[in-house]
């Protein structure tokens, strides 16, 4: 049984801060590791039941309170593992004079530049105000929100993964480009879809699906023709730039109900 669940714990050890990490055995292998991308969208759901129960908790503050708490579980709930993904490759998209080399040796690098904390800021601002508008949102508004942002932004991850060369030699990423498991992956995904469409509806599902689907197929573009692939700052900075266009949208949407 421990064997069939190592994969999901590997990867709520590496996207979450969730204390998993002890039910792990000493027998985790390559293959788990590379397996453990199917799950990335469970992960994704299991922040967002935890991002409902923040909300929930939450309901009867004022919608900045409530939309700055939120944001800071969810970052918590992280830890600010996919914003470092989005600081490295932001420095490195826009100090890498377009050099592989040069922008893999930057988005290597321990420092943030001025253009990392720029995006960093740029980010957060848009997720807490599309927190904002959601919890202030008509009741039922944002019904399956908490639930499918982070679900399809993990989606969206195992997609690149999937469908894109690994640019390092070294990180567990290189195990999980290696073994990876497409079928399982592409059968999560399509789970998430079909998840999405019972919590939001078919319109609305379908809708981020495409905008997911979009900002993947948009980056994926961006990095393959910057340095041939994908590292593992470029996968956890999708998270965060889907997480916040999703948010924007559920948000704008709402505004329409």
């Amino acid at each position: 049984m421990r064997g069939r669940i190592t994969p999901l714990l590997l990867a709520l050890v590496l996207l979450t801060t969730l204390p998993v990490g002890r039910a792990l055995g000493p027998d985790v292998s390559a293959r788990d590791v590379g397996r453990s991308v199917a799950w990335y969208p469970a992960v994704g759901g299991i922040i967002g039941l935890l991002l409902a129960l923040v909300a929930a908790l939450t309901a009867t503050a004022p919608a900045s309170v409530a939309g700055a708490l939120l944001l800071i579980a969810w970052i918590g709930l992280t830890g600010g593992l996919h914003l470092d993904g989005l600081a490295d490759a932001t420095d490195g998209a826009l100090a890498g004079h377009r050099n592989r080399d040069r922008t893999l040796a930057v988005m290597a690098e321990p420092t943030a530049g001025p253009m990392a904390v720029i995006g960093l800021v740029t980010i957060l601002l848009t997720k807490y105000a599309g927190l904002v508008a959601l919890v202030s949102a008509p009741a039922g508004a944002a019904v399956g929100s908490w639930f499918c942002v982070p679900l399809f932004a993990r989606a969206a991850a195992a997609a690149l993964m999937t469908s894109t060369a690994y640019r390092r030699r070294d990180g567990i990423a290189r195990d999980q480009a290696a073994w990876r498991s497409a079928p399982r992956i592409w059968g999560a995904i399509a789970i998430s879809l079909l998840l999405g469409m019972l919590l939001l509806g078919l319109w609305t599902a379908l809708l981020l699906a495409c905008l997911s689907g979009l900002t993947v197929w948009l980056w994926r573009g961006f990095w393959q023709a910057r340095i041939g692939g994908y590292t593992g700052d470029v996968a956890g900075a999708l998270i965060e730039i889907v997480e916040a266009g999703l948010l924007v949208a559920l948000a704008w949407g709402s505004g329409w109900a």
